[in-house]
């Protein structure tokens, strides 16, 4: 007898006897864990995450959450294992299971860094797919999880994020009734820390929550004093002044940082003869921490990190003796991260 002809696997043929099990949430779950296990195990990786992502999304629209969502989080594993790309169809399926997985409980998160470590690895940025990050940081910026999504936001890097980010430190600071010194902070310098600094989004998120603090609606809207010309044809049209030294200085100092060296210059052509523009970002920095007083935002020990990171990186002025060794960023980054709403360990919580 001629061999009997192996059958080639399908979506058609696997799919249905999984949701089948339906509404059985663990017979499905089960089923579908083996079936992909099987067909990884043929090195047919594409078919399995079709079944992983179908089965999930069924299992997540019946309220089976943590079911449907470590499926998902199983499918971007294969997805890893079989080095797919970040792309429309493969970052759709991710932000679809998102949408339908309960922001309740651990799973959506689960989901998500699982999402974002993939696209790392497998897309065009390092820190992650800006795309998906502004899809997340949304999500999260939607359920009030303000910590989660600042630091999705800020990954980012887009035009969208850094609106949505502005928006959410107006509500974040109670719109206007906290001091939103230290939500400009968190909102700015980042970005301005960044190499090369993140322009756009930095001065997205300026201009933006600086409209905001400054409508009628907010309850700081007085303490805007008067505007002037910035007399820069790239950056800030004007600045805002303000009762508040912060505001004023992450103002001036965006307008600064436009106008550093260009990369690959060196330190000595920059500073030339008279100090130049590096110079003139020292003298600010002193100036405005001096004016932040010791226990305002300017003064605090992160901050002034972060500023000393600009410096060095950006302006190219020696560090302080005995300084550096330290990721200042990421120490800055573990500040803002530390907690919710201005919480202790949250930069401004003082």
């Amino acid at each position: 007898m001629p061999p009997r002809p192996i059958k080639t696997p399908t979506l058609d043929s696997l799919l249905p006897p999984i949701l089948a099990l339906l509404p059985n949430a663990y017979s499905a779950h089960q089923k579908c864990l083996t079936t992909t296990a099987r067909l990884v195990h043929s090195n047919h990786h594409q078919l399995a995450v079709e079944i992983l992502f179908a089965t999930s999304k069924e299992l997540l629209k019946i309220n089976e959450g943590s079911s449907g969502a470590e499926l998902g989080v199983r499918m971007i594993q294969i997805m890893s294992e079989a080095e797919i790309r970040v792309d429309d169809k493969s970052r759709a399926s991710i932000t679809q299971l998102l949408a339908l997985t309960p922001p309740t409980g651990p799973w959506r998160k689960k989901l998500a860094d699982a999402a974002i470590k993939w696209s790392q690895q497998f897309g065009e940025c390092p820190t992650g797919d800006p795309n998906l990050h502004h899809y997340i940081g949304e999500m999260y910026y939607k359920d009030r999880a303000f910590p989660l999504a600042e630091q999705h936001l800020l990954s980012s890097g887009k035009r969208d994020s850094a609106l949505t980010l502005a928006q959410m430190m107006y509500e974040w600071c109670d719109h206007g009734r906290l001091d939103p010194g230290p939500y400009a902070v968190r909102g700015t310098l980042p970005f301005l820390a960044q190499s090369p600094p993140s322009i756009l989004p930095a001065l997205t998120f300026l201009t933006s929550f600086l409209s905001l603090l400054s409508s009628s609606s907010s309850a700081y809207h007085k303490n805007f004093i008067t505007a002037i010309p910035s007399q820069t044809s790239f950056s800030l049209n004007e600045v805002h002044l303000t009762t508040s030294p912060t505001l004023n200085f992450l103002q001036l100092a965006l307008i600064t940082v436009q106008r550093a060296p260009a990369p690959g210059v060196s330190g000595v052509a920059a500073r030339g003869m008279d100090g130049g523009i590096a110079k003139e970002w020292e003298g600010l920095c002193r100036r405005y921490s001096r004016n932040s007083g010791v226990n305002g935002v300017l003064a605090q020990k992160e901050v002034q990190e972060t500023l000393m990171q600009i410096s060095t990186g950006v302006f190219h002025i020696p560090p302080p003796r005995g300084a550096g060794g330290n990721d200042l960023l990421q120490n800055l980054m573990g500040s803002l991260f530390g907690g919710g709403g201005g919480g202790a360990g949250a930069i401004g919580a003082r």
